[in-house]
């Protein structure tokens, strides 16, 4: 399973309860997109709190032994290349033979593609604000964009400057009820009809140039940190080079979440499902539950037993299935 965001997480709880041997493969932090995330308001059985104990709840459960958890293993390691056809995940460290694997890579963040963004990365521009918060402290903080992320974002800087505007392209901010109150008490400026044409610094980011966007007019904002939220990409791109079909930018699944290729399966942001955390997980569980029926299938086809039920199906029901496939 390549990928520990929500959706990864959800399908390999599935797998884990059903019985199979199970290993996660995540280069980064476990969560994700979720991860970054300030505050979860919207997930189920989990009162309005910071995203790192939801996250880190999961993380348990999941890999802890049980009765405590379930056991399944994580490494941090980075996917370099899958052999669809042979089912063989390569990384930088090691590689491994599945009976299936499971692709939930998630989301990049998406990029302003002005000119400074990339050259001053790292050095006033960033696009997580809980990881770079101990270097907002008392410097002017603009956050760019109108959805949930950037409200988050906004607040979170909010704790540790008051000088904190938000910029957005737009006349309403796109994010929730629930974000837009937040944001409202941090008592945070909001600029709107504003496009960001350019990040300006020396050794690091000392303004940007914002363009109305009704009158075209440009004016420099003094800025020392440049948070940008302006939304998520689907991250497909091992996808494609393992020769994956895709379909509207998202890799192309079938309702058992089964890709173009025979055991390689795809769910969360990659495969089309909603960014919110509760949805993603949702997706994520209806993959898991998908690829265990497919795998005591495959079970069944090499004349091997099943020991119980799986998914809720008697080893007989399976044999039914095979007989009329």
């Amino acid at each position: 399973m390549v990928g520990a965001g929500p959706s990864g997480l959800a399908a390999a709880i599935f797998l884990r309860v059903d019985g199979w041997s199970t290993l996660i493969l995540e280069k980064g932090d476990v969560g994700g997109q979720a991860g970054m995330a300030y505050i979860v308001s919207n997930y189920l059985g989990f009162p309005p709190g910071p995203s790192d104990i939801l996250v880190d709840n999961m993380f348990k459960q999941l890999t802890k032994p049980p009765p405590e958890g379930l056991g399944a293993q994580l490494k941090t390691e980075t996917v370099t290349k899958l052999d669809v056809d042979n089912k063989i995940v390569y990384t930088d460290k090691d590689s491994y033979k599945a009976k299936a694997i499971l692709l939930a890579t998630g989301s990049n963040m998406q990029k302003l593609n002005v000119p400074g963004e990339e050259k001053f990365l790292g050095k006033g521009v960033t696009y997580n604000a809980k990881k770079d918060l101990e270097h907002f402290t008392n410097k002017k903080v603009v956050v760019i964009g109108g959805g949930n992320s950037a409200i988050d974002a906004a607040v979170l800087a909010k704790t540790k400057t008051n000088d904190v505007k938000l910029v957005h392209r737009r006349e309403i901010l796109r994010a929730n009820f629930l974000p837009r109150k937040r944001l409202e008490r941090a008592n945070i400026e909001v600029l709107y009809n504003k496009d960001v044409v350019e990040i300006r610094g020396d050794e690091k980011v000392h303004s940007i140039v914002l363009r109305d966007v009704k009158t075209k007019e440009e004016s420099v904002l003094p800025v020392d940190w440049v948070v940008i939220a302006i939304g998520t990409v689907p991250n497909i791109e091992l996808a494609k080079q393992a020769g994956l079909e895709l379909s509207n930018g998202y890799v192309k699944i079938n309702e058992n979440f089964m890709t173009s290729k025979e055991g390689i399966f795809a769910c969360g942001e990659i495969a089309g499902s909603d960014q919110h955390i509760l949805t993603a997980a949702a997706h994520g569980a209806l993959a898991g539950m998908a690829i265990s029926r497919y795998l005591a299938l495959e079970k069944l086809k090499r004349g091997e037993n099943l020991p119980g039920a799986v998914a809720g199906k008697y080893p007989e029901e399976y044999m039914e299935m095979l007989k009329k496939s």
